[in-house]
């Protein structure tokens, strides 16, 4: 119990963080590849597409294709949950930076953390997420510089939308110590998009 109180709240609270945003990113990709084999193999068999009659060969394609077993690409999930071990530390520090900097849980003192997380917190995260995989994934200067100015401006505008609300909640009613796993929770959620805008939308 003394050390499950130490993980949580003392001195080993910065590991916890840390693994938690690791295994809250590996989450959020295990879900989004679940949804990628099923849009691909599954909805079309409950969520027909056409009403015109379908060839015999395209039935049996389709029957192939909704039938098809599920492979997880581990290499992917591994990739994307080191990248959360990598900006678990930066949430650690950030977040009690910002609460010693504006102490209290009053109107001016949330939105300046909340304006200060978005503005530094935001860029940096999603900035260590594109270039780290992308060096976890191989990948030369100049393609990771061609991603980050293909996806970054669009994967933040969506991060504008779903933190700023999320993270008043955090600051109006989370006690600090609760703080970074709440936001590695909503992160879980989060993550989801950014494996999406990663390896599904806007491809290069």
């Amino acid at each position: 119990m003394g050390v499950f109180r130490q993980l949580l709240f003392g001195k080993y609270l910065l590991i916890t963080n840390t693994v938690s945003c690791g295994v809250m990113m590996a989450a959020g990709d295990v879900i989004q590849q679940r949804s990628e084999h099923w849009k691909k193999h599954c909805s079309a068999k409950y969520f027909p597409s056409s009403v015109m009659a379908a060839s015999p060969e395209d039935e049996e394609e389709k029957a192939i294709s909704s039938t098809s077993v599920y492979g997880h690409d581990y290499m992917r999930t591994r990739n994307m949950m080191v990248v959360g071990l990598l900006q678990g530390p930066f949430h650690h520090w950030f977040y009690t930076v910002l609460d010693k900097v504006f102490p209290g849980r009053n109107a001016k003192s949330v939105l300046k953390k909340t304006f200060l997380d978005q503005s530094i917190a935001s860029p940096t995260c999603l900035t260590i997420f594109f270039i780290g995989l992308g060096i976890l994934e191989s990948r030369k200067v100049e393609e990771i510089c061609k991603e980050l100015r293909l996806k970054f401006c669009e994967t933040w505008k969506v991060d504008c939308c779903f933190w700023p609300p999320t993270q008043c909640i955090n600051f109006f009613f989370v006690p600090l110590h609760y703080r970074v796993l709440y936001t590695n929770v909503m992160t879980m959620i989060y993550n989801i998009f950014l494996s999406y805008m990663k390896y599904v939308s806007l491809q290069f």
